[in-house]
């Protein structure tokens, strides 16, 4: 399989290099592309693991796909679609600097507007350092900037896409640290259910942890459950049956 990448990223850059219009081909318009990204069902499905610049003759959608350089570039989870290469796990909205990613010079910093837990084949850029890993996952604690407010409510359309698709998310049932964007934007607080006012026992994810049941013995006082959040439940004890969700735990790597 390697080999048969390094093959196609050899083809693309050499049809690029070769200056072929954007229009070209027999059979329709090209679209060039950088990085992994996922291949729409019309076309075959599955993945595109060429990393390097490369063309393709089907479009790219607005939601999930980010200009760099002219070419369309995939912020979305390529888990979703059947990745099946190291993956890092991240919690709520973030930036990526594409440039990194895709090791280019050209400055770039688009923004995932995925919520709750999901996949990216990359790590955050190593010199960032508004991102915090915690439980296996990064949650983005920096200050979110205009570019990022404003293209919001637009981008976070791209839940539509991603909450009926049926995949192994990560599982993260840590607390955010300080200063998370998802506290921050609204986005994953907690609705507390207070009994009383000693500390908290346990707090549980209900909409990362598909498939838990939680079982509260009486008396217990319920309050509803904050959108992407948690239920907190004080002093009483919990008992939480999972069901199989047939994930696995990878190691992140560095570069």
């Amino acid at each position: 399989m390697v080999r048969m990448r390094t093959i196609y990223l050899a083809i693309a850059v050499a049809v690029l290099a070769l200056g072929v219009p954007a229009d070209a081909g027999p059979k329709g318009r090209q679209v060039r592309y950088v990085g992994i990204h996922p291949i729409p069902k019309s076309e075959g499905g599955g993945i595109c693991y060429i990393e390097g610049p490369h063309v393709h003759i089907f479009a790219a959608n607005k939601l999930e796909y980010r200009d760099h350089r002219g070419a369309n570039y995939f912020v979305g989870d390529p888990v979703a679609y059947g990745y099946d290469g190291p993956k890092y796990a991240y919690k709520g909205h973030h930036p990526i600097h594409v440039n990194a990613v895709v090791d280019d010079d050209a400055d770039d910093t688009e923004y995932c507007y995925i919520e709750g837990p999901h996949y990216h084949y990359f790590e955050p850029a190593v010199a960032d350092t508004d991102f915090k890993l915690a439980g296996d996952a990064y949650f983005y604690v920096g200050e979110p900037p205009p570019a990022y407010v404003e293209a919001r409510p637009a981008m976070v359309k791209i839940n539509a896409v991603y909450t009926p698709m049926v995949y192994t998310r990560p599982i993260v049932t840590v607390e955010p640290p300080s200063g998370w964007i998802g506290i921050r934007a609204g986005i994953g607080v907690p609705a507390a259910v207070v009994v009383d006012d000693r500390p908290a026992a346990v707090v549980v994810d209900p909409v990362v942890r598909a498939g838990v049941e939680v079982h509260i013995p009486t008396p217990t006082l319920s309050i509803g459950i904050g959108i992407g959040g948690g239920t907190v439940v004080r002093d009483r004890p919990v008992y939480i049956r999972e069901h199989d969700h047939g994930h696995r735990k990878f190691k992140n790597r560095h570069r």
